[in-house]
């Protein structure tokens, strides 16, 4: 591991790190932060490569004996990382690493045991709902999540915090043709989507039999599956709820629906 003190908080070494808040738009970056100890040490563990670490002078002796020895560990002053992140950060350690492509649906598929469960989200406007669906996704053993290029970016810091670092570990892949992704692993692999919806009309969950290679479609948080989402899907479910009630959260929902869509395949 390499130490280097950091005297001015301009130097371009530490500039990926710099007002994070006021520059989440991530996606077209080919560089990443996550923040924290947890979330390093999951990144640490992941499949993304390191390339550097950021860590308060109060903090770096903790951590710095877990880090690979050719990763350059960039070190300021307790009062200084929060000038250099834009707000008041005291995790004591940042880390930066390079985005690499996950394999896509079709080669997950491929590799499954047959049996399968995807989740897509054509669009979602929160990243804090897209990040918790991510750790209930990997919770519950699913093989993926297919998101739509209007969807956040699965590896921006507010999706990586909330999924407490389950993004690094289960694919969070973006198709830009969603629909056409979709159609091919409808014709090539035999997958059956299904669309979550708050309709009484639809079927409960708790009274249909999931097929073996299911992709369960979740909507927006304001106006649901859209139709033409729902025209692809062979058949919606929905959570009963009491009469007058509201819909659930998107990933409160997603919660309930993979919990009982997947439990059949935990151990006892």
């Amino acid at each position: 591991m390499t130490r280097e003190l950091i005297a001015d908080l301009d130097d371009p070494r530490i500039a990926v790190y710099r007002s994070l808040k006021a520059t989440n738009l991530t996606r077209g970056l080919g560089q990443f932060v996550v923040e924290g100890e947890k979330l390093v040490e999951r990144l640490l563990a992941s499949r993304f490569p390191l390339v550097s670490i950021l860590a308060t002078d109060r903090y770096v002796t903790h951590i710095e004996e877990r880090l690979p020895a050719d990763v350059p560990v960039y070190v300021v002053t307790f009062e200084q990382i929060h000038a250099v992140v834009g707000f008041p950060f005291h995790r004591g350690v940042l880390a930066c690493a390079q985005r690499t492509a996950w394999p896509s649906a079709e080669e997950i598929l491929r590799q499954s045991d047959g049996r399968a469960t995807l989740v897509v989200c054509p669009r979602l406007s929160n990243p804090e709902n897209l990040g918790a669906i991510a750790r209930i996704g990997d919770v519950f053993g699913i093989n993926a999540i297919l998101a739509g290029p209007s969807c956040p970016d699965p590896l921006s810091r507010r999706v990586l915090r909330v999924s407490m670092g389950s993004a690094l570990r289960l694919p969070v892949i973006v198709a830009d043709r969603l629909e056409e992704t979709a159609g091919r692993l409808t014709s090539a692999f035999d997958v059956e989507f299904w669309a979550a919806v708050a309709k009484p009309s639809a079927d409960s969950f708790e009274q249909v039999s999931r097929p073996d290679r299911l992709a369960l479609v979740l909507g927006d948080e304001d106006r649901g599956v859209e139709p033409d989402w729902r025209a692809r899907c062979r058949q919606s479910i929905t959570i009963p709820m009491r009469p007058g009630a509201g819909s659930l959260n998107v990933s409160v929902a997603a919660g309930i629906l993979l919990y009982n869509l997947t439990k059949i395949t935990r151990q006892p």
